[in-house]
C-alpha cells in the first residue's frame, strides 16, 4: 500500500474502534445493562475496539 492508502486505512480502523467503544458505552448505560446478554455485548465491543487498536499499532510485518 502507498503511504496515503496506509494512512486512510489506519484512520478507518481508528474510527471503527471509536464506534465500537461508543456502542459499548451506549449498551452500558441502558436500563437493562445488568442483563448478561448486554454485558456480553459490551465486553465484545470493547474487545473489538482493543483488537482494532492493536492491529493498527502493530508493526507492519506482524499484521
Amino acid at each position: 500500500m502507498t503511504q496515503r492508502e496506509t494512512a486512510a486505512f489506519n484512520t478507518g480502523v481508528a474510527h471503527a474502534a471509536e464506534m465500537a467503544r461508543i456502542a459499548a458505552v451506549t449498551i452500558e448505560i441502558r436500563d437493562d445493562a445488568r442483563a448478561v446478554r448486554q454485558q456480553a455485548a459490551a465486553a465484545a465491543l470493547r474487545g473489538l475496539a482493543e483488537g482494532l487498536k492493536a492491529a493498527v499499532t502493530a508493526p507492519a510485518d506482524q499484521r
